[in-house]
């Protein structure tokens, strides 16, 4: 009878440990399948560790795309769990298939310029104006960053809009917090 309970016991206590598994881990876990955008901000941000000046060179503008998942279906469990992780490392995601323009003003003018479209490159790799008239479409991820391509006339605090369009209407907006920006 001994070794009923003890052979019963030791199949509940295999049963219970493949029911607990760790998810913690270096890669990132999809929450879900992608469906759509939930909210854009944007801030000014140092290009490098030290802070930023008020070259155009030492600063970029963070776009960071907040997206929403449609939820998987659920494992089955016989026991709930939670875990207190590390952050997994941000995921890649392209928002362009919810994103088709972007349209960028400044307050004041920049020069003489209220919008700068022309005047921002993404990733320093592709000019944002570009990436608006494109048919084919360029990666514009999640965390990416919109760098200024000429210093302005004068020196001044300036704050910048972000309008989101996608099939031509607007979807979101974002505006950044003011910030000096030197002529030299």
């Amino acid at each position: 009878m001994k070794r009923i309970g003890l052979i019963a016991t030791l199949f509940f206590i295999a049963f219970v440990f493949t029911q607990c598994r760790d998810d913690c881990g270096d890669s990132y876990s999809s929450p879900g399948r992608l469906i759509g955008i939930s909210g854009i901000h944007t801030e000014t941000r140092p290009l490098r560790s030290n802070q930023p000046s008020s070259n155009i060179d030492s600063f970029g503008i963070q776009m960071v795309v907040d997206f929403l998942f449609a939820q998987q279906e659920a494992k089955w469990s016989l026991i709930n769990t939670a875990y207190a992780c590390s952050p997994p490392p941000r995921p890649r995601h392209d928002a362009s298939q919810y994103i088709d323009s972007i349209k960028v003003f400044s307050e004041p003018n920049y020069g003489s310029l209220s919008e700068i479209t022309p005047l921002l490159s993404y990733e320093q790799s592709m000019d944002l104006s570009d990436f608006n008239s494109s048919q084919e479409k360029g990666m514009l991820e999640a965390y990416g960053f919109f760098h200024l391509k000429q210093k302005p006339i004068v020196a001044k605090d300036y704050s910048f809009s972000f309008y989101y369009y996608k099939d031509g209407a607007i979807i979101d907006s974002s505006f950044t917090k003011k910030y000096f920006i030197s002529n030299q």
